[in-house]
């Protein structure tokens, strides 16, 4: 590469084109998260694991698009939907935020909420530069 391409190169586009690499991190953060979560509750409920179930489903395609490449465009997408259902539920601590409860699950639900719904605002905008990428090339 150029110099002149490498300057082009900015920060945000090395994010869109490493999506997977962001997808691994994630999902070990929510994994873990929720395991610590639920000994602060005094493993009083399951729910409490509700982060780690959505950090398997950014976990495993993230890694699957790392170790087999022909199926990144599938793997990404099966992410993207685990982040979409971990912001749907992250939404849920808006009322809980409203009402001033600031307990163990509104917590959860807050950081839910943050890291899903900015995968998923990446993952759309990554799936848009692909797109037009293909388009440019003509395939």
């Amino acid at each position: 590469m150029s110099e002149e391409a490498l300057e082009q190169r900015d920060a945000l586009s090395l994010v869109l084109e490493n999506m997977h690499f962001l997808a691994i991190f994630n999902g070990i953060f929510l994994v873990v998260f929720g395991i610590v979560m639920y000994f602060i509750t005094d493993q009083s409920s399951i729910t409490a694991l509700i982060p780690s179930f959505i950090g398997v489903g950014l976990l495993f395609p993230g890694y699957l698009t790392y170790s087999k490449p022909h199926l990144k465009m599938h793997a990404m997408h099966t992410t993207a939907l685990f982040a979409l259902f971990g912001t749907l539920g992250g939404a849920m601590a808006i009322p809980s935020i409203i009402e001033g409860d600031w307990g163990n699950a509104t917590i959860a639900r807050i950081v839910l909420l943050l890291v899903c719904g900015d995968y998923m605002i990446l993952s759309i905008m990554s799936f848009r530069k692909a797109r037009m990428k293909r388009e440019e090339s003509g395939n």
